[in-house]
């Protein structure tokens, strides 16, 4: 049946009032470009799936009406925005799932949650399964902005994966009680404040594929890891003093990542079991960059050991794998990326427990061994054999100059002076008789000539 013109215009208004309700309401399920529908079964969710042109998606709080919801997903909107208490007063929700939206913003104490218990909690309560936590993905997406306990409560897990965030603030992770995970894969943080991750205890805080020009001081501040504290494949331009401050993680290992500036106790870690940096490349490593790393001695009471395997520096001072006392250094494979030489590399680090595991590149531009290179081309004779030519160069020369000498006098000088050639004289003898003294000897010397006889005798 026909909808006559009257009718239809009274549709659109009223579509238009109930839209605009929604929207000043702060319900947005309602609103056709978000994309939304309820899914029911044992879990009561929402998934919303925005379509071409929808304008920015704000949940604020009372947004979201049913008390019985247990799962919020959002996806492929362009724009996403969680103001404060957004989902405080969600007690069944237990999960929330961001992916591939292109813009996201975390106000303020916009995933503050804590469920049924009690909310003033001022102790670290350690992750128990029977007690009801949050779960937080965000995955493909980027990230505006995570502002000042935008995380905070009963969070079991909160991931990031394949993120961009331009700005994380102060204490933006802080106060997080029952969590197991914190893990950030392939993020890259363009801006992080002092103390964005603060005063908090997990199981595991996994940094998988991070990359961060700067990390200030104290990003990490004051974290208990409860099990394993994992940096892997991560790019860090600058890592200033004491940026990871953690506590007592029974296995902390940074593998395949690199850090072109670390500072003096880069990381200020007190272990409870054994370190391992293995397949990293540091290019300026500043004295006692390792030397945060210390043992937990109340409840180890055996020393730790830190292993330092396969990794490359640009450069090395003699105290830049200094540990602290209960810590013991086992070094293999040290490739140090720059050209042995005599003074400044083999000399220098001789000494080190670790001297046999270091390697420079040689000559022909291959890593070498210091103590081969010291034992081929920086001994005695080695190390002086510019002057050791040039000594032996001067004592060849005074050596010809006086066998010429001597061959000259001998065979020049001594001949014109007594003659031994074609014109010379021939040398006289004189006959004087023994035992007898002449008072006035006087010598005459007849020459005679004698020529061949013309007749016959």
């Amino acid at each position: 049946m026909a909808i006559g013109l009257r009718q239809l215009i009274t549709l659109i208004a009223f579509l238009g009032v109930a839209t605009s309700d929604n929207v000043d309401s702060g319900d947005f399920t309602h609103i056709w470009y978000y994309g939304c529908r309820w899914i029911g079964g044992i879990s009561n969710g929402l998934i919303c799936n925005c379509t071409e042109g929808a304008q920015e998606l704000v949940i604020q709080h009372n947004s979201i009406t049913s008390n019985d919801i247990s799962s919020i997903e959002i996806n492929n909107c362009p724009s996403v925005r969680f103001t404060k208490e957004s989902i405080s007063t969600l007690r069944n929700l237990r999960t929330i799932i961001l992916r591939n939206d292109a813009s996201v913003v975390l106000e303020a104490d916009s995933f503050n949650w804590y469920g049924y218990r009690d909310t003033s909690v001022n102790q670290e309560e350690r992750f128990d399964l029977s007690i009801p936590s949050l779960k937080i993905l965000i995955a493909d997406s980027r990230v505006d902005s995570i502002g000042t306990q935008a995380f905070s409560g009963r969070i079991n897990e909160i991931k990031l994966d394949n993120v961009r965030v331009d700005q994380v603030d102060a204490f933006a992770f802080t106060g997080l009680l029952q969590m197991e995970n914190l893990i950030l894969k392939n993020v890259v943080i363009e801006d992080v404040k002092p103390q964005a991750f603060k005063k908090f205890g997990t199981e595991f805080l996994i940094l998988d594929g991070v990359q961060i020009d700067y990390l200030p001081s104290r990003t990490f501040s004051d974290i208990t890891v409860y099990r394993s504290f994992v940096i892997e494949a991560s790019r860090f331009q600058t890592v200033r003093p004491s940026a990871f401050y953690i506590r007592n993680p029974t296995t902390f290992s940074v593998t395949n990542s690199h850090v072109d500036q670390l500072d003096g106790e880069a990381f200020w870690v007190i272990t409870r079991g054994d370190v391992v940096f293995r397949n990293n490349t540091f290019h300026h490593v500043q004295n006692q960059a390792f030397n945060g790393i210390s043992r937990n001695a109340e409840e180890m009471t055996s020393s730790r050991t830190v292993t330092f395997e396969s990794n490359v520096f640009s450069s090395l001072e003699r105290q830049s794998l200094q540990l602290q006392p209960g810590l013991q250094a086992r070094v293999f494979n040290l490739n140090l990326n720059q050209t042995c030489d005599c003074d400044n590399i083999v000399n220098n680090l001789d000494g080190l427990s670790f001297y046999h595991e270091i390697r420079c590149v040689d000559d022909d531009g291959v890593y070498a061994t210091a103590r081969d290179y010291k034992s081929n081309k920086c001994s005695i004779l080695t190390g002086y054999y510019k002057i050791l030519i040039v000594v032996g160069a001067v004592t060849l020369g005074v050596a010809g100059l006086a066998f010429g000498g001597c061959v000259f006098y001998r065979m020049v000088y001594r001949s014109q002076k007594y003659g031994c050639g074609k014109d010379a004289k021939m040398p006289m003898s004189l006959i004087v008789p023994d035992g007898r003294t002449y008072r006035e000897t006087e010598l005459h010397v007849v020459v005679e000539r004698a020529d061949l006889l013309t007749t016959d005798l």
